[in-house]
C-alpha cells in the first residue's frame, strides 16, 4: 500500500460517499474504487460496505483509518520539521474552536498575528468543541482546540491551559413568572420548555452537570449550537435556557437585565481552555502557534494558567 491509498480511505471514511471522496482526492470515482479494492485485497479485509445508496465503514475499516490518520499526520510532521531546519515554519495547522469571539483571549487577533508571522503555514478552522474536539486531538485530526470543558472532563492524554471562567445564568422571557427573581435554582426550571445546546459540546456538558447536582430533570424542546441563539429565543419567550453570562449580556438589553437570573449553584461555571495532545504538539506549526498563544493568556502566570512543557521557546 502507499500513502495515497491511505488518503483515499480516510477521505471515504470522512465523506461516506465515493463521489465526494473522489472529488476531494482529485481522482475519478472508478479509479478510487479500483484503489480501494486493491487496498482491501492487500489488507485482507473489507474496509467499506457500500451499496448504491450508502457507504459504511467496517470494523476493520475503522482500525485501518485510525492508523492511516496517524501515519499521514506523522509524514506531514516529518516534512514540516525538515523544512523548518533551514527556513520558515511550514505545514498545516488545524484548529478547533467553540467560538472565535469567546473568552478573554483575542482569538481573532491571535490568528491574524500567527498568519503574519508564519505565512507558509496553511491554517484550517473548524467549529469542533467538547467531546468531538478532544477525540480529534487524540486521532491527530486537530493540533489545538479551544473548548468549553473543565480539565477533569477531558480524557487522558490532553494538555490543558485555562483561558477564562464565567458563571452560567438562566435567561427567561419578558412575561415569565421568574423575571425579576434575581436568582433561581434549576429545580424551578424543570417543568419549563428548556432550550438546549447540542450534545457533546462544552456548554451542554456544564448544563448537564448543573442539573445533575440539582437532581433535577428538564424538558428539552430544541438543540442549537449557539449560546447567543439560545439566549435570543429565551428572551423572546420561546422557552428558558442556561448560557454563559457574557452570551446572555450580549443579547438581553440593559433595561431588561432582570430577565437574566443567577443560579444558586456556585459550581455552575463555563470554562474556556486551550487544549492539545500532551505533553506538547509535535509539528513545528502547532508549536509556533502554542508559543504565541501562551503569550496572550490573560493574567499569564496566575493560578490555573499552565505553560507547555517540551515546546521550544515557551514562555517561562
Amino acid at each position: 500500500m502507499d500513502l495515497r491509498q491511505m488518503e483515499y480511505a480516510v477521505a471515504i471514511a470522512d465523506e461516506l460517499n465515493f463521489t465526494r471522496a473522489a472529488a476531494r482526492c482529485s481522482i475519478g470515482q472508478s479509479g478510487l474504487s479500483h484503489q480501494i479494492t486493491q487496498l482491501e485485497r492487500e489488507v485482507g479485509a473489507r474496509l467499506f460496505e457500500r451499496t448504491s445508496r450508502s457507504v459504511r465503514v467496517t470494523q476493520a475499516g475503522q482500525i485501518f483509518v485510525a492508523c492511516a490518520r496517524r501515519v499521514l499526520t506523522a509524514v506531514q510532521e516529518m516534512h514540516a520539521e525538515i523544512s523548518a531546519l533551514d527556513g520558515p515554519v511550514r505545514g498545516r495547522l488545524r484548529i478547533g474552536s467553540v467560538t472565535l469571539t469567546a473568552g478573554n483571549i483575542d482569538q481573532l487577533g491571535l490568528l491574524r498575528d500567527y498568519q503574519e508571522a508564519h505565512p507558509a503555514v496553511e491554517v484550517t478552522l473548524s467549529d469542533s468543541d467538547g467531546v468531538h474536539a478532544t477525540a480529534q486531538l487524540l486521532t491527530g485530526e486537530l493540533e489545538v482546540a479551544v473548548v468549553a470543558l473543565h480539565e477533569h472532563q477531558l480524557p487522558p492524554g490532553i494538555a490543558y491551559h485555562l483561558l477564562s471562567v464565567v458563571p452560567l445564568v438562566a435567561v427567561v422571557g419578558r412575561q415569565h413568572r421568574l423575571r425579576g427573581a434575581g436568582v433561581t435554582d434549576l429545580g424551578r426550571l424543570a417543568d419549563e420548555r428548556f432550550l438546549e445546546c447540542v450534545p457533546d459540546t462544552g456548554l451542554r456538558a456544564q448544563v448537564d452537570a448543573a442539573f445533575d447536582r440539582a437532581r433535577a430533570r428538564r424538558r428539552g424542546v430544541c438543540a442549537l449550537r449557539s449560546a447567543g441563539d439560545l439566549a435570543s429565543l429565551a428572551f423572546e419567550g420561546i422557552g428558558v435556557t442556561v448560557v454563559p453570562r457574557p452570551a446572555a449580556d450580549a443579547i438581553v438589553p440593559a433595561d431588561h437585565a432582570d430577565c437574566v437570573l443567577r443560579l444558586d449553584d456556585p459550581q455552575a461555571l463555563q470554562p474556556l481552555a486551550l487544549v492539545h495532545r500532551a505533553p506538547a504538539p509535535t509539528s513545528p506549526a502547532a508549536q509556533a502557534f502554542l508559543r504565541l498563544a501562551l503569550t496572550r493568556l490573560p493574567g499569564r502566570g496566575a493560578p490555573g494558567l499552565e505553560e507547555v512543557s517540551g515546546v521550544p521557546g515557551a514562555p517561562s
